[in-house]
C-alpha cells in the first residue's frame, strides 16, 4: 500500500473515532439531562404531597373541638353543634355583615313547594312550641365577612328563621304552633351568663309557655348542626335537602317517651323521605347537658335542621318535609285518642 494511501486511511479512521466518541457524548448528555430531570420532578412532587398532607392534617386538626365518646354510633355525630361548642359571648354577640339586606323577607317569602289541604284543624288553638336555645345560629352562605362555622352567628339572620318556616308550614296543615324568638343570647348577656346557660334560660320560656297555654302538646327546639355541607346536605329526586337529625338527652328518668317520639318520626321521615333523617343522637349528661329540658314533656325534642353551609332554599324544603310528617303524626294521635 503506497504512503499516501495509507495516510488517507488513518485520517479516515481518526475522523470516524471522533464522529463515535461525539456520538457516545451526546448519549451520555442526553441520559444526564432526562436523570436530573426525573429527579427534579420527583422531588418537587414529593414536597408537593407531602405538603398537602400538612394542609389536610392541619384542616382535620383545626375542623372541631376534641370530643370523647361512649359508643362507636355517637362518632357518627361527632361534630354536632349543641352544648358541645362554647363560644365566647363576644362571638355570639358580634353581628357580621349580611350579603342579603332583607333576608327575614327572603325567608319569610317561601312557599310550599306542594298544594296544601288541610283537611283538620285545631280552630285557634296552638299545640306546638317550637323555640331556640341557640337562638342566634346562622348561616354562612348570608354572612358576609366569615367563612368560620365557629363565627356563624348573628341577631337576625338565623335559625330563628328556619323555626318561623316551620311554623308557618304547621299552620298550614291545621296544626295551631307557636314560635318563639326571643332572642336567648341577648338575655344571657343581660343576666351576665354565658354560652353554656343557654339551656337554663330556654327551660324558663317553655315553662311560662306551658303554665300560659294547658294546649301545648309538642316541644320542638330548632337548631342547626356545626357539620358542613357534605355532612349536612342530601339529595332526593336530585333535589338538595338538608338533612335533619333528633338529639334526645338521656340523662332524666322519662327519656325513653322522647326516644319514642324521636323514633317515630325518624320512621315516617325514612318512609317518605329516605335519608333525609340521618338518625337520632342519644346524649347522657356526661356528654353534654343530657336533659335539653325534654323532662318537661314526653313530646319534647331537639331537631337539627341543616348545617353552617345550608342555603334558605335547602332549609326551607326540610322544613316543609318536616312539618307534614309532624302534623301527620299529630292528627293520627289526637284522632285515635278521641
Amino acid at each position: 500500500m503506497s504512503p499516501k494511501l495509507t495516510e488517507d486511511t488513518n485520517k479516515r479512521k481518526g475522523k470516524n473515532k471522533t464522529i463515535l466518541f461525539l456520538y457516545i457524548a451526546v448519549l451520555l448528555f442526553i441520559i444526564w439531562a432526562i436523570a436530573t430531570i426525573w429527579l427534579a420532578m420527583t422531588y418537587k412532587l414529593n414536597n408537593k404531597n407531602n405538603e398537602e398532607k400538612e394542609v389536610i392534617n392541619s384542616a382535620l386538626n383545626k375542623k372541631s373541638p376534641t370530643n370523647k365518646f361512649n359508643s362507636e354510633e355517637d362518632k357518627t355525630f361527632e361534630n354536632t353543634d349543641r352544648d358541645d361548642l362554647k363560644p365566647p359571648m363576644e362571638t355570639v354577640l358580634k353581628d357580621r355583615t349580611l350579603r342579603i339586606k332583607n333576608i327575614e323577607g327572603i325567608f319569610g317569602n317561601m312557599e310550599s313547594p306542594k298544594e296544601i289541604s288541610a283537611i283538620h284543624s285545631t280552630f285557634g288553638k296552638e299545640v306546638v312550641y317550637i323555640y331556640h336555645s341557640h337562638s342566634r345560629e346562622s348561616f354562612l352562605p348570608y354572612l358576609k365577612d366569615t367563612i368560620r362555622p365557629e363565627e356563624a352567628y348573628h341577631s337576625v339572620a338565623n335559625i330563628t328563621l328556619v323555626g318561623k318556616m316551620l311554623g308557618r308550614a304547621m299552620d298550614q296543615r291545621g296544626v295551631g304552633t307557636k314560635v318563639e324568638t326571643v332572642d336567648i343570647v341577648q338575655l344571657l348577656n343581660f343576666r351576665k351568663l354565658d354560652y353554656t346557660s343557654s339551656y337554663n334560660v330556654s327551660r324558663e320560656l317553655v315553662q311560662l309557655s306551658q303554665n300560659e297555654n294547658k294546649d301545648l302538646e309538642y316541644f320542638i327546639d330548632i337548631h342547626r348542626d356545626s357539620l358542613r355541607k357534605e355532612n349536612t346536605t342530601i339529595e332526593i329526586n336530585r333535589t338538595k335537602y338538608a338533612n335533619l337529625l333528633f338529639v334526645v338527652g338521656t340523662g332524666h328518668a322519662e327519656f325513653e317517651k322522647n326516644l319514642q317520639f324521636a323514633n317515630n318520626l325518624h320512621t315516617l321521615l325514612e318512609n317518605r323521605y329516605p335519608s333525609l333523617s340521618k338518625g337520632i343522637l342519644q346524649r347522657s349528661s356526661s356528654q353534654g347537658n343530657g336533659i335539653y329540658n325534654q323532662d318537661l314533656s314526653p313530646n319534647s325534642l331537639i331537631i337539627e335542621i341543616g348545617g353552617v353551609d345550608n342555603t334558605v332554599e335547602e332549609l326551607h324544603r326540610s322544613t316543609e318535609a318536616l312539618a307534614e310528617v309532624l302534623s301527620d303524626y299529630y292528627w293520627e294521635e289526637n284522632l285515635e285518642s278521641r
